[in-house]
């Protein structure tokens, strides 16, 4: 599970070299995790759901537009491709998709990403997230039309 909230309170007076050691690397060792690690999608109940957003247009939203991705070895395989880094960048850009992860009915896990300025937010942290991660899965989609997303949408968010 990607999630980087180290909580601690540290006491420079009190504290020694090596437990700052240990604690800087703990907050190291978060960024470097594949992002879906902790799904078994060898189960087939896990579908991955691009719902296009208000981001500016890129090749992939142009050409693919709303999609759903049910294929298990797509999603191993996109399982083990990302591997994502927090970031510090803050950027203005808006989403090219919000994308659910849905098991069954149940939405599991949900993040946004923009594929022109190359971040992904989750559980309000912010990751990069090269468009090459999503672009390389072009033809392993499934293409769904703008009420299948909306329903989908609705279904996750009750509006």
């Amino acid at each position: 599970m990607i999630k980087c909230r180290f909580k601690f309170v540290f006491d420079m007076k009190k504290a020694s070299i090596k437990y700052l050691f240990i604690a800087m690397t703990s907050l190291v060792g978060c960024s470097n995790q594949t992002f879906f690690e902790e799904y078994d999608f060898n189960s087939g109940e896990y579908e991955l759901y691009g719902i296009g957003s208000e981001g500016g247009r890129t090749y992939f939203t142009e050409n693919v537009g709303n999609f759903v991705i049910s294929d298990t070895a797509t999603l191993n395989k996109i399982k083990q491709d990302w591997k994502i880094h927090l970031t510090d960048k803050r950027m203005p850009c808006g989403f090219s998709y919000i994308m659910l992860l849905m098991k069954e009915d149940t939405c599991v896990r949900e993040f946004r990403v923009n594929l022109d300025c190359e971040y992904l937010i989750c559980e309000n942290e912010w990751f990069e997230f090269p468009a090459k991660l999503l672009n390389k899965y072009e033809n392993s989609v499934t293409k769904i039309s703008r009420q299948e997303a909306d329903t989908v949408f609705r279904r996750v968010f009750k509006k």
